[in-house]
């Protein structure tokens, strides 16, 4: 059975969500700066992702 949360443990979606960018965000830019893979690298596989999982999702 699930655990009950106390409010203190609790965050909002907006902080959730705002961790979740700066974490990508310091991840992409750490990759690019060190040459493994480029924001425009980056950006393909990021549609093709997407567009993979637009299809599944038919």
């Amino acid at each position: 059975m699930a655990e009950k949360l106390s409010p203190q443990e609790l965050v909002s979606f907006r902080e959730m969500l705002m961790t979740e960018v700066i974490t990508s965000e310091a991840i992409i830019n750490l990759l690019d700066k060190k040459g493994i893979i480029s924001k425009q690298e980056l950006m393909k596989e990021m549609k093709r992702v997407q567009a993979s999982m637009t299809k599944a999702e038919k």
